[in-house]
């Protein structure tokens, strides 16, 4: 395989070489060397099996997608043939170009995924990472713990971003747990630093949660202190107090129930008179595949339920029962509520 290019960008370059070696593989024509070749290439670092991974996944999924498209191709195909019959008139043919427009979709939807159902390649670049219902625990040091939970990415913070010493990450997108916890005495230990958007967080004692969806960020102290620097302005947060902010502005800090936005820790989604889009979006972080709202009237109904991480599925029918809608099951496990 072609190495890497000094100039090229890792996350595109590793992306190039695993869809050359399955393309390869899936040829028809690769030998036993290949396979060993395929392999050693997996081994060399961790990112080469986990892209290699997501692009056979996306690759099973669009041959999904592919088969639907012939199906209803061929219905389609069938019915013009009858009316062009009926009608003596010739009908141009499509089935090259859906063939086509499949094939060519392959690559580019590999790094844009429709609808998130599966992770951009984008998003390999990252120090760490969560995929769709992962959670992981990275320990920065022996005194500061990192809870990540799904979709989430993380870059562990260089040099020049803290003092000797300090420990830190930036939250590229998603949810973490950060647990600072007090040394023993006689034991420095330099407060523990989190970048998410444009605010800096700092805490040498504390348990706090940072989510971050594009700009909007949201920080909730759970136990201890946190100092917040943003550009419009610095304070501390104390416990049960939860603050909001992007790019430009600050929102007031609120008081709120911890235990609610922490629940995940305990493996549930928890909500309270939530809106059920606020719902199917939250459940969409976790379950493989896609809820879709396809009924307006459902957008207003409210939720309050509690859901088990390992069984959202479950999730679906109270939905049904709840609101009185109607799930149409998808490949892909992509639900349609109607």
């Amino acid at each position: 395989m072609d190495t890497m290019s000094k100039t090229d960008d890792p996350s595109t370059e590793i992306a190039r070489q695993a869809q050359a070696w399955l393309v390869r593989l899936r040829s028809g024509r690769a030998t036993r060397d290949d396979a060993q070749a395929f392999q050693r290439w997996c081994d060399e670092h961790p990112d080469h099996a986990r892209v290699a991974r997501v692009l056979s996944r996306t690759w099973t999924q669009l041959g999904v997608v592919a088969g639907e498209v012939r199906a209803e191709q061929r219905a389609a195909d069938r019915a013009a043939d009858a009316r062009a019959a009926r009608a003596l008139v010739p009908r141009p043919a499509r089935r090259a170009f859906v063939g086509f427009a499949v094939a060519a979709g392959a690559s580019w939807l590999a790094f844009r995924p429709p609808m998130q159902l599966w992770p951009a390649l984008g998003d390999f670049a990252s120090d760490y990472r969560t995929e769709t219902g992962e959670q992981r625990q990275v320990a920065l040091s022996a005194h500061v713990v990192v809870e990540m939970n799904t979709q989430t990415r993380i870059d562990l913070l260089r040099t020049h971003d803290m003092s000797d010493g300090q420990h830190g990450i930036d939250l590229l997108a998603g949810e973490a747990e950060v647990v600072a916890s007090a040394p023993a005495l006689g034991v420095t230990a330099l407060p523990v630093v989190v970048k998410a958007g444009s605010g800096r967080l700092q805490a040498s004692a504390a348990r706090f949660d940072v989510r971050r969806t594009g700009d909007n960020v949201c920080v909730t102290c759970v136990s201890g202190e946190l100092a917040f620097e943003h550009p419009r302005g610095q304070l501390t947060l104390s416990a049960s107090q939860q603050l909001m902010y992007d790019d430009r502005n600050v929102r007031p800090v609120s008081r709120v129930d911890a235990g609610m936005v922490t629940a995940w820790r305990r493996g549930v989604l928890m909500f309270k008179d939530a809106p059920l889009t606020d719902v199917v979006e939250e459940i969409n972080r976790y379950r493989p595949g896609r809820l879709i709202l396809n009924n307006a009237g459902l957008k207003d109904a409210r939720v309050h339920a509690q859901f088990a991480l390992a069984r959202l599925d479950d999730a679906i029918d109270l939905i049904c029962r709840i609101t009185g809608a109607h799930a149409v099951r998808l490949p892909g496990r992509v639900v349609l509520f109607t």
